[in-house]
């Protein structure tokens, strides 16, 4: 069973949004329908509720491809599916660039939209876990004391215990528990995990590699 969806349609042809959002509420997705762009940036602060934003390109005011671009510069991280009845090469590839996840020309197969609005949902959400798991990351790492950041950091630079002790003028055993703590804190199982942890959140030993 697929996991509730709920989209932005973006459309000037009334036509257009009655036969989709119909279209998606037969298949349990959930549609806001918006005539313009600028009637959805009117509303900007429910952009965070959306799965999805599938828009047209050919529009009055702004077009898709500006729409796209003013919600990157807004920091907007749902996908968006640009569709249009007047598309070229230049245009599809100038979507993508701007950071489109599709871009899809009229007349089109719905079932194939569903497909590719369900795909760049599921990877809207895994990009969501994924920055909200680093963003723990980092709040764990910052938790560290100076001294644990910098056996942290000497530790997945390859350097033993007894190597960072004469490094850091402490003795090995201190190093243990710091090493043990810093593990327990960020959560990593063992060196090559904290290994991992440490190139996500970019230490400055793994920076300088």
């Amino acid at each position: 069973m697929h996991e509730a969806i709920h989209i932005a349609l973006i459309d000037d042809d009334a036509a257009v949004l009655d036969s989709l959002s119909l279209y998606f509420a037969r298949r349990d997705l959930e549609t806001s329908c918006f005539t313009d762009a600028e009637a959805f940036l009117a509303e900007f602060d429910r952009a965070a509720q959306f799965d999805c934003i599938v828009s047209d390109v050919i529009m009055p005011g702004m077009s898709g491809l500006d729409f796209v671009q003013h919600l990157r510069n807004r920091h907007a991280t749902a996908p968006i599916i640009l569709i249009t009845g007047r598309g070229d090469i230049n245009m599809a590839v100038s979507a993508i660039r701007l950071g489109a996840f599709d871009f899809i020309e009229k007349p089109f197969d719905e079932a194939r939209l569903l497909a590719v609005i369900r795909q760049a949902a599921e990877k809207g959400r895994l990009s969501e876990s994924a920055e909200a798991e680093l963003g723990e990351l980092q709040s764990r790492f910052d938790s560290l004391s100076a001294r644990q950041r910098e056996v942290m950091e000497l530790a997945v630079s390859g350097l033993s215990s007894k190597e960072i002790g004469m490094r850091l003028n402490i003795s090995p055993k201190t190093v243990e528990n710091h090493r043990a703590w810093v593990m327990e804190r960020i959560g990593a199982r063992n060196l090559a995990d904290l290994i991992r942890k440490a190139m996500k959140i970019g230490t400055p030993s793994d920076r300088s590699k």
